[in-house]
């Protein structure tokens, strides 16, 4: 059985909400100063709203609003029996999800794609280095529920700049007792895929809307970055 998280602050409610019409086990996973106005309308829709005092310390790019609010819905999630998840942020479009959802059921562990190397000068550490991100994946995640927990079942306590998206993958694989790699084979081995090409097939596009971008998949800045 499916369903969906939806993660971070309410600004895009009205843009969204629209998407997940008819779409089960859903619930927006966010914090308890938001904009009560935001909350009744998610809640007018039939969507269950978990509401947490947002962390005092955020990490780098914010990581820790990002792993809290996550790990609280897939938890509710978890306790109603859902088997497999979506993680989605609250500032992001799906065109078709319902086929979006159909296409991804059973897989595993899922991520938008991974990142070719030598693309971006991007420095840091994390038991290895490298110079370029190895995982562009955190905006949208799917998988068995008891995997997406391993993902966000984490906190940072120091500014380190590692990106959020090594810093999941790190924790999804250290909590499997399965080898710290970040590249595309170790991935596969590991059951792991990526859904990029499945949405470019299908002519499902994926709408940013922080950013203002049309389509992650085929925006300037990014199109040429991903091994799918």
């Amino acid at each position: 059985m499916q369903g969906v998280v939806i993660q971070g602050p309410t600004n895009y409610v009205k843009d969204v909400l629209p998407l997940y019409k008819n779409i089960p086990n859903v619930v927006w996973s966010t914090w308890d100063n938001e904009p009560s106005n935001n909350i009744e309308l998610i809640k007018k829709e039939g969507i269950k709203v978990i509401q947490t005092p947002p962390p005092t310390f955020g990490g780098y790019l914010n990581v820790n609003f990002q792993t809290i609010s996550s790990y609280k819905g897939i938890k509710y999630l978890k306790s109603k029996g859902i088997t497999e998840a979506l993680k989605i942020r609250g500032d992001i479009k799906i065109d078709k999800l319902k086929l979006f959802l159909k296409l991804l059921k059973g897989d595993n562990m899922s991520f938008i794609s991974i990142c070719k190397p030598n693309v971006r000068s991007l420095h840091y550490e994390l038991i290895y280095s490298h110079t370029s991100f190895d995982f562009p994946g955190d905006h949208i995640i799917y998988g068995n529920i008891d995997n997406l927990e391993k993902c966000f079942n984490f906190t940072v306590e120091n500014n380190m700049q590692i990106p959020p998206e090594s810093l999941i993958a790190y924790s999804y694989l250290y909590n499997s007792n399965l080898e710290f790699k970040l590249d595309y084979h170790t991935f596969i081995k590991y059951g792991i895929s990526f859904f990029a090409q499945r949405c470019l097939d299908n002519n499902i596009k994926i709408n940013w809307l922080k950013s203002k971008w049309d389509n992650l998949l085929t925006h300037s800045a990014d199109k040429n970055l991903y091994d799918y």
